[in-house]
C-alpha cells in the first residue's frame, strides 16, 4: 500500500509541469536568501501604501525622505500603484501575523526594529514588511518560468531553454532584487508575459493572448512608467503578429479590430489608475509624484551618453558583469536573429527603447542599488537570444558553448550572492564617505563599485542581510520557515533535474498558457480590488488625526501594538510636536521591553510639555526600577 501510494503520488507531481516548478523552487529559494526587511524608503514608500489602504482605505503615509505631500496635508509615495496593490493579499497576512504576534518584535524573520522614533517599526520588526518581499520572491521564481516558457516557445529544445532559464534566474539581477521590495522584478515579469502571449501563433487563442498581454503591459506601466517604450515595441510586435496569422482570413480586418480592442484594454486601464492614483495623492490627475530637479527626464545627448556607457562597460553598472549571461548574447546574436528575426528585433527594441528612457533621467545610475537595478527589464528580455549558445552546450555541440555557459553562470551567481549576502546601504555609505556620490561620479570609479564594497564587508563579517542568519544564530519559529522552504528547494531542484534529463518527447507539450494566465489573473484581481477600495481623504487634517488617534488607541487596547503605532506615526505626520501619540508610542515601546526606545520617546514628550505628568511618572520608574536612580528624580 505505501508503495502504491509513493508511486501515485509520484505519478502525480511527474504531471506537474516544469514551468510550475520552477516558480516554486525558485520563490523559495528567493525568499530564503532575502532579508526578511527593508534597505530603502523605496521599498518602506510602497509597503506602507498598501497598509495605509488595507487599515485605512486611503493611501497616506507617514512623513519620511522622497515621500511627497499632498491631499489633506499627509504625505505620498512617489512610486506607481503597481507594487503595493498588488501585494495586497501579502501585506494583509503579514497585519495578520503581527496582530497574532502581538508584539513590536518580529522575531528573526522581520529583523529588529528598526527607524525613527516616530515610527520605530519602518524598516525592521514587522511582519507585514517580512510577507511584503514574498511578492518580488514570487515575481522572480515567475520570470525563471516564463524565460523557459519564452525558450520553448521559440526553440524545441526544451533542455536549452530550461538552461537558460535557470542561468537568469542564478546570474542576473533576477536574483538579487527577488530578495527586495522594488518594482522592477513585477515590471520585468509583466513586460516578459506580454510577449509571450504575443508571440503566440495559434489562430484560435488570438482573442485570449491578445487580451492578457496586454494586461501584462498595462500591469507593467502601473508598476514602471517608465516601462511604456518597452510596452509600445510589444504592444506593435503583438499586432505584426496577429496580423500575420489572420492573412488567410477573409475577414481579416474585423478579427484585428476586435484583436486591437482587446489588446488595449490593459494600457488604457494602466493610463486611467495612473491618473486615478495621481488625483487621490495630489488632486490633479497630470500631476506625479517626480517633483525634484534631479528626477526629471531631460533630453541632454551627453547625459544620455554616459548613461549608456554606464549600463555598458562601467564597473558599476554594466548589465554585463550583473547579468554575465548576456555576455553570450554578444557571440550568438547574429544566429538568433537568423532565426527569429522579428522576434530577436522586437526584444533588441525594446531593451535599447528602455535604456535611452533610463538614461534620459538624472538618476539614471540610482542611488542605493546593486548594479543595473533600473535595467532589469532590458536584461529579461534580452535573456532569450543567449539561447543558440545554451543549445550548443546541452547538445554537446560544442566545448567551447559549453565551457563559456558553464563560465558565465558561475561568475554570475557569485556575482549574485555578493548582491544578496550585505545590506545594500553599504554601497551609499561608502560612496557618500568617498564623496563620489553626487552626479554619478561613483559609476566609473571600479574601487566604488558595489561588487568590491560588499565583498569588502562579507571577508569583514559586517552587515550581512539574510534573514536565515538570524534564525540560526538565534532559532525562533523563523528556523521552521527557513527549514521548510530548504526542503521545497532540494525537492524542487531534483525535480528540474529530472526534468532535464527526461527525453525531449516527455517535455514537447509542456508550453500551457495556464500558468502565465494564472500569474497575470493572481496580479490584476488584487489591483482591481485595491483601486475599488481606496478613496481620497477629504477631510481636514484636525478631523484625520483625531481618527487616527482614536484608531490607535483602540487597536492598543485590543493587542494591536503593529496597527496602534503606525496610526500614532500618522498623527505626528500631521501634528509633529503632538503629545499623545507621542507619549502612547513611549508605552509601546516600554512595553515591548525596549526601554531606551521609550527613554527616548518620554524625553520628546517632556520637552515639549516639562509639566506632563504620565510622562514624567513613567521615565521615573524605568529609571528608578532598571537603573536605581531615586524616585522620584530630584528637579
Amino acid at each position: 500500500m505505501w508503495r502504491e501510494a509513493k508511486a501515485r503520488s509520484s505519478g502525480i507531481l511527474r504531471r506537474v509541469p516544469p514551468q510550475a516548478v520552477l516558480l516554486i523552487t525558485f520563490a523559495s529559494f528567493y525568499f530564503a536568501i532575502g532579508p526578511g526587511n527593508f534597505f530603502s524608503v523605496d521599498e518602506v514608500m510602497e509597503e506602507e501604501t498598501a497598509q495605509a489602504l488595507i487599515l485605512r482605505h486611503t493611501i497616506d503615509i507617514p512623513a519620511m525622505v522622497d515621500a511627497r505631500h499632498g491631499r489633506g496635508h499627509s504625505f505620498y509615495t512617489v512610486k506607481g500603484p503597481g507594487l503595493p496593490l498588488v501585494a495586497l493579499p501579502f501585506v494583509y497576512l503579514g497585519l495578520k501575523l503581527d496582530d497574532a504576534a502581538g508584539s513590536m518584535n518580529g522575531g528573526q524573520l522581520a529583523g529588529p526594529p528598526i527607524g525613527p522614533d516616530e515610527q520605530p517599526l519602518r524598516w525592521g520588526g514587522r511582519l507585514a514588511a517580512s510577507t511584503s518581499l514574498i511578492v518580488n520572491a514570487i515575481a522572480g521564481g515567475a520570470v525563471v518560468a516564463m524565460l523557459f516558457m519564452v525558450g520553448a516557445q521559440l526553440s524545441p529544445n526544451r533542455r536549452a531553454a530550461m538552461l537558460m532559464a535557470i542561468a537568469a534566474g542564478l546570474a542576473t539581477l533576477v536574483m538579487s532584487e527577488a530578495t527586495h521590495f522594488y518594482q522592477h522584478e513585477l515590471d520585468a515579469l509583466m513586460v516578459l508575459i506580454a510577449f509571450w502571449f504575443f508571440s503566440g501563433r495559434e489562430t484560435n487563442a488570438i482573442y485570449r493572448r491578445a487580451l492578457f498581454g496586454g494586461i501584462s503591459l498595462g500591469i507593467a506601466i502601473l508598476a514602471r512608467p517608465d516601462s511604456v517604450p518597452a510596452a509600445v515595441i510589444i504592444w506593435m510586435y503583438g499586432a505584426v503578429v496577429a496580423w500575420v496569422l489572420l492573412r488567410n482570413f477573409p475577414d481579416r480586418w474585423s478579427r484585428m479590430i476586435r484583436r486591437t480592442i482587446l489588446a488595449m484594454v490593459g494600457p488604457i486601464g494602466a493610463v486611467a489608475g495612473t491618473m486615478y492614483f495621481n488625483y487621490l495623492r495630489f488632486g490633479n490627475v497630470v500631476q506625479f509624484g517626480y517633483t525634484e530637479d534631479r528626477a526629471r527626464f531631460v533630453l541632454d545627448i551627453p547625459q544620455i551618453a554616459k548613461g549608456i556607457a554606464g549600463y555598458l562597460v562601467s564597473p558599476s553598472l554594466s548589465i554585463f558583469i550583473f547579468g554575465t549571461p548576456l555576455i553570450l548574447a554578444l557571440w550568438v546574436g547574429r544566429r538568433a536573429y537568423r532565426r527569429w528575426r522579428l522576434e530577436t528585433a522586437t526584444l533588441v527594441a525594446a531593451a535599447v527603447a528602455h535604456l535611452l528612457m533610463i538614461a534620459a533621467n538624472k538618476t539614471w545610475s540610482g542611488d542605493l542599488s546593486f548594479g543595473p537595478r533600473y535595467m532589469l527589464e532590458s536584461i529579461v528580455l534580452l535573456m532569450p537570444l543567449t539561447m543558440p549558445a545554451f543549445e550548443m552546450a546541452v547538445d554537446g555541440a560544442s566545448i567551447r558553448a559549453t565551457i563559456a555557459v558553464a563560465a558565465v553562470m558561475v561568475v554570475g551567481f557569485l556575482v549574485q550572492l555578493i548582491g544578496v549576502a550585505v545590506n545594500v546601504s553599504v554601497n551609499e555609505w561608502n560612496r557618500i564617505a568617498a564623496g563620489i556620490v553626487n552626479k554619478n561620479e561613483w559609476v566609473f570609479v571600479p574601487s566604488a563599485s558595489p561588487i568590491v564594497y560588499q565583498l569588502e564587508e562579507i571577508v569583514a563579517r559586517r552587515n550581512l542581510s539574510p534573514w536565515a542568519i538570524r534564525a540560526l544564530k538565534i532559532p525562533d519559529a523563523a528556523l521552521l520557515l527557513l527549514i521548510i522552504l530548504v526542503m521545497i528547494v532540494l525537492f524542487g531542484g531534483r525535480r528540474i533535474l529530472d526534468y532535464f534529463r527526461a527525453p525531449h518527447s516527455e517535455l514537447a507539450n509542456l508550453n500551457s498558457g495556464v500558468l502565465p494566465a494564472a500569474i497575470v489573473a493572481a496580479a490584476v484581481i488584487p489591483l482591481l480590488i485595491g483601486f475599488a477600495m481606496v478613496r481620497p481623504i477629504t477631510e481636514a487634517p484636525d478631523v484625520h488625526a483625531y481618527a487616527l488617534f482614536n484608531a490607535g488607541m483602540a487597536a492598543q487596547r485590543a493587542g494591536r501594538v503593529v496597527a496602534a503605532e503606525e496610526d500614532y506615526a500618522m498623527v505626528l505626520t500631521l501634528y509633529p510636536s503632538s503629545k499623545y501619540p507621542r507619549y502612547n508610542l513611549g508605552l509601546l515601546e516600554q512595553d515591548a521591553g525596549r526601554i531606551n526606545e521609550a527613554i527616548a520617546l518620554y524625553e520628546k514628550v517632556l520637552r515639549e510639555d516639562p509639566k506632563f505628568a504620565p510622562a514624567k511618572q513613567n521615565m521615573e520608574y524605568i529609571l528608578h526600577t532598571r537603573f536605581g536612580f531615586p524616585n522620584p528624580l530630584p528637579p
